[in-house]
């Protein structure tokens, strides 16, 4: 049953490649949907420990910015057919011409389908189009800063079980010359 699940999710997402997802703003009716990604990436990608900061960083959007270096927050879901399959947002420094992704997520089941690298790639323009020429940082773990180095981010540091045990913490910073 639980394989057949999978193959139907996956069949869905193949579905929805070949239309034309939509990258919109986060609203609280998104939550739900948001919170079954980030689960749908337990254990591998986040820990479980990762779930109440993201449903409270989704809880204060559009609220104060809930990190105390943020002047303030953004926050996109990836939509096709009224099914989200992926979010993921940045906040921008305070003073510094910084902007530091947060929370970007694909639903497992859709991973390899480009959604990412669509997320990735419109994350890169809603910046360069609000802090022109601002540097771009994520932290992201040992399992995905592969994928950030094909979109042109450079590892700047590595702090072993910096997320928690088995999950490094990979300091990346953007690079527009890739």
């Amino acid at each position: 049953m639980q394989h057949a699940l999978k193959e139907i999710k996956y069949y869905f997402c193949l579905m929805n490649q070949a239309l034309d997802p939509n990258l919109r703003e986060y609203t609280s009716a998104d939550k739900s949907q948001c919170i079954d990604i980030f689960k749908s990436n337990c254990p591998l990608y986040f820990t479980r420990e990762e779930l109440e900061p993201f449903a409270k960083f989704l809880d204060n959007l559009g609220k104060d910015p809930i990190y105390g270096n943020s002047e303030a927050d953004y926050f996109y879901v990836v939509e096709d057919d009224n099914k989200i399959t992926g979010c993921g947002g940045f906040y921008k420094i305070k003073n510094e011409n910084t902007v530091r992704y947060a929370w970007g997520m694909i639903h497992n089941d859709c991973h390899k389908m480009k959604f990412g690298t669509m997320l990735n790639n419109f994350r890169v323009s809603k910046i360069n189009e609000l802090y022109p020429n601002a540097l771009i940082t994520l932290g992201t773990s040992q399992h995905t800063f592969g994928f950030f180095e094909k979109m042109g981010f450079k590892v700047t540091g590595i702090t072993k079980d910096g997320y928690g045990e088995g999950m490094d913490d990979y300091e990346m910073e953007y690079s527009s010359a890739l």
